[in-house]
């Protein structure tokens, strides 16, 4: 679907920006994302931020030469800020190292998230994502906020998302399946969510 939305930008003259988020050291050959195959289009930004999945902070621009050129030049944000520490930098740069050389941290990964997706299926009859990041819609605040702070008595940090982060009406929880976890872990997680569900049902 990118490469079809970066076609329609390009026949109206517009770019396509993406956002790379969640997808910036998982997703895409060697991990550059998902806009990794688009790479040298014209018309395609794609913004990978460095406080996730590489663990430092800031933010890296994949672009046409001449775009990064009038960013540098005109983009106030960019031209007022305080440039990055080189500590920062030399981070960036390691994490981005690791990515490229170890790639059984993303089979790993998306292991994972593949059992966490049964998971789902089996005890919560919810289809998979096939993302790292998964939602769980809950709907109301009160709700989420109770099933949140449960689900951390049981010992996991699972967040409720509320509004106006998300539109009213659909908060949720925000879990995160990172290499931190265990297959173990993750079913015991899905468990008690079950059970929180039941408790606090709607």
């Amino acid at each position: 679907p990118l490469a079809a939305l970066a076609d329609l930008a390009e026949r109206h003259g517009g770019f396509l920006v993406v956002d790379e988020a969640h997808a910036t050291g998982v997703f895409g050959p060697g991990g550059r994302g998902l806009a990794a195959a688009l790479e040298g289009r014209g018309n395609v930004v794609a913004l990978h931020t460095c406080g996730k999945a590489l663990g430092a902070s800031g933010a890296l621009l994949s672009l046409p030469a001449v775009l990064a050129d009038y960013l540098v030049n005109r983009a106030r944000g960019f031209i007022y800020s305080t440039a990055p520490s080189p500590l920062m930098a030399a981070a960036v740069r390691e994490a981005l190292r690791v990515v490229a050389d170890e790639p059984w941290r993303r089979s790993r990964l998306a292991e994972l998230v593949s059992f966490t997706g049964e998971e789902l299926q089996r005890q919560l009859g919810v289809a998979p994502s096939g993302s790292q990041i998964l939602p769980v819609m809950i709907g109301d605040n009160a709700r989420s906020l109770k099933i949140a702070a449960q689900l951390r008595q049981g010992g996991f940090d699972v967040r409720a998302i509320r509004p106006p982060t998300v539109p009213e009406g659909t908060a949720r929880l925000r879990i995160a399946i990172t290499l931190n976890l265990e297959e173990s872990q993750i079913a015991a997680i899905i468990g008690l969510l079950a059970l929180s569900l039941r408790e606090h049902a709607a």
